[in-house]
């Protein structure tokens, strides 16, 4: 606990924005880092550029936004934790999120860290962006780009990874030795680390920093421990954690 509280120290500091894309465990990862926040004395919103579900929020505090005014006044009211969203898409049972020309940084007050969710995955583990994807706010600081352990070392499919066709045109054009029907630690950290998958939409300036989630289960551990050597070598910051037991298992800070 101590050593997952210390990595969120280091890599959540208010008055930013920071970005979550990729799969297996976004909103997750948000509220954990919202509840540390929280329990820091700071005050957490969360948004999204995309769309997310209404009963991943479910009890946290709802501000619906139009327009730079609402924003401001979201980001400066006293709830600890607030989800900032643009509408609610009732059959779908989803928020709407922002525009993400409102997620400034000059407004953004100095005890107030910023969690926007900047893609989807339709529940898969893993994923490749589409062409749509990621619509990262240009004022993040850091980009966290998520990859479910379960996924890890299971055949590249659809069911596994969402866009699962451009992980195999990535693996297709990577010199590696990564098996490449299977998400084994090459075909992991080529996809991490290509500027069409997991990098992708990064700008100059912006830290990069991937996260392997479910670090708790302990057979796809190894996997992932191999996939974070080789992120590392590559000059890529990696860790292996779990955002629902909070614990840390492996980081790699350059």
């Amino acid at each position: 606990m101590r050593r997952f509280d210390d990595f969120l120290k280091k890599n959540f500091r208010p008055g930013a924005v920071y970005a979550f894309v990729g799969a297996g465990g976004k909103s997750t990862g948000m509220r954990a880092a919202a509840a540390w926040c929280a329990r820091a004395g700071l005050r957490a919103r969360m948004t999204t550029t995309t769309r997310v579900g209404v009963e991943e929020f479910r009890g946290v505090a709802v501000r619906l936004v139009s327009d730079a005014a609402g924003m401001a006044q979201a980001m400066q009211e006293n709830e600890r934790i607030v989800l900032i969203a643009g509408s609610i898409l009732e059959e779908e049972r989803k928020y709407r999120g922002v525009d993400p020309s409102l997620i400034g940084s000059r407004e953004i007050p100095p005890d107030v860290v910023v969690l926007v969710e900047s893609d989807g995955s339709r529940r898969r583990p893993l994923k490749v962006p589409t062409d749509r994807e990621p619509v990262i706010p240009a004022t993040a600081s850091t980009v966290f780009a998520l990859m479910g352990a379960s996924g890890f070392n299971e055949p590249i499919g659809e069911e596994i990874c969402y866009n699962h066709e451009a992980a195999l045109a990535i693996l297709s054009d990577t010199p590696s030795r990564c098996n490449p029907r299977r998400f084994d630690a090459e075909a992991i950290a080529a996809v991490a680390s290509h500027p069409q998958g997991s990098r992708k939409g990064v700008r100059a300036g912006m830290r990069f920093h991937v996260i392997f989630n479910q670090g708790d289960i302990a057979e796809k551990r190894p996997i992932g421990v191999q996939a974070l050597a080789l992120l590392s070598a590559r000059g890529i910051d990696a860790s292996i954690l779990s955002w629902r037991k909070e614990t840390l298992y492996e980081t790699t800070p350059r």
